[in-house]
């Protein structure tokens, strides 16, 4: 096994992570939001609060994921993984992108905006699923663990 493919391998991993902090930081930040008490002072705080998650959810999604994603598509193509692999890798970053406008038009202020936006939960999970699939697909470490049954 290439180092590339057990670089990709670990990458994928890497990935997986990241997406699990990403519905990690929301739900953080919807949640403290949502036990916020029926008064102004308790709602702008959880406010304050959930914003710090929510901004950490952007950021992460921003900048970190797609970096991961690229770093990714660079190591299937020097790995020479298969054509269905470099796709399937590619594909990740084209949704990331649609995950990526549908925020910024969920966050525009219309009820419209709000329904498409939605969206954004449903493209993750497709997200989470292609992820999952590909480094269950493409993993080079197994010989590297070792089962202890």
């Amino acid at each position: 096994m290439s180092l590339a493919r057990r670089v990709y391998s670990i990458f994928g991993v890497i990935l997986l992570v990241e997406l699990g902090l990403q519905f990690y930081l929301i739900a953080a930040g919807a949640l403290s939001v949502w036990a916020a008490q029926d008064n102004a002072g308790s709602v702008y705080a959880a406010f304050k609060t959930g914003d710090k998650f929510a901004s950490l959810h952007g950021f992460v999604g921003t900048f970190v994921i797609p970096i991961t994603i690229l770093v990714m598509i660079a190591l299937a193509f020097a790995a020479g993984l298969s054509r269905r692999d470099k796709a399937q890798t590619v594909g990740l970053f084209g949704l990331m992108v649609i995950q990526f406008l549908l925020g910024v038009i969920g966050s525009s202020g219309s009820v419209l905006a709000a329904v498409i936006g939605g969206l954004h939960g449903l493209v993750a999970l497709a997200i989470v699923g292609a992820a999952g699939s590909l480094v269950y697909r493409t993993w080079a470490l197994r010989g590297y663990v070792r089962s202890t049954a």
